[in-house]
Parts: C-alpha cells; structure tokens; sequence
C-alpha cells in the first residue's frame, strides 16, 4: 500500500490564516512531527483557534465539517451549533489471516482519513476512504460512549 496521503487537511484559523497540508510551513518532512502536530503547536504558541477543517481530494473534491466561524460561507451554519474544537486522525484497518491460533499474515485492508467537529455531547466525524477517495461517510458520536 502507498503510504503517500490522497486526501489532506485544510484549516483556517480565528486569525484569518489558511493553512494546507503539504504546503509551506505544513509540508511534510521526514523525521520531525507530521504536519497536524505542527499546526497544533502554532496554534498554541499563537493563541488561535480553528475556525473550520475541511479534507481535500487531489482531484479536487473538498469535504467540509461545520465552521466555528462568525461569518460561515454556507448560509445554513449562520445559525447552527458551533463546535467547540476539531481533530484530524488517519487510522488503518488490518485482516488477519490466523492458522492454529497463529497469525501468518497480516494485510492492511482499508486506510481512512477522518475530521472530527467537536461539540458539548457529541462528535461529528467525517471519513473519506485514502484508497478511493469517492467514498466518504459520516458519523455522530456520543461523547458519553467510549
């Protein structure tokens, strides 16, 4: 499996700045902290929030969560909930094949990208499959489930 993202993050920030993934300061550099962790930590130093968190196809397509936003650009979350707080996560599922109660081979299965919007009760994840990027799903969690 190629181990190269097919689908990155956007961010902009309460201070009008929006970052890419792979671009300028956010672009990936072997052996130092990914780019989220680098984001997150500029966000802390500078005292910003997230605004809104989309994830971006290479072809193009934009998947969007909720904007925290003042002034959101799609009119329906003038009025709506803002979260509180966002996350990115990449996350891989593996099949096992198991004979005699030993696994003898472990093949990576499905690998996703997933943003959260978080709010007060619950989180609003929005997954897009890294190994064809048409398929996306969304999912409310309770925050009271584990």
């Amino acid at each position: 499996m190629d181990s190269k993202n097919n689908v990155t993050w956007q961010v902009s920030l309460s201070n009008g700045e929006t970052f890419f993934e792979g671009k300028g300061q956010f672009e990936e550099i072997a052996g130092i902290d990914s780019s989220w962790q680098r984001l997150i930590k500029y966000i802390a130093v500078n005292k910003l929030s997230i605004t809104s968190l989309s994830l971006v196809t290479e072809d193009g397509r934009t998947f969007n969560l909720p904007s925290a936003g003042k002034n959101p650009k799609f009119k329906p979350f003038v009025d709506a909930e803002k979260p509180l707080d966002y996350e990115l996560h990449r996350t891989i599922s593996r099949e096992h094949t198991v004979v005699n109660n030993q696994i003898t081979k472990t093949e990576n299965v499905d690998w996703f990208t997933y943003i959260e919007a978080i709010y007060p009760n619950y989180k609003l994840q929005l997954w897009v499959d890294e190994n064809n990027t048409r398929n996306s799903w969304v999912l409310v969690v309770n925050n009271n489930e584990k």
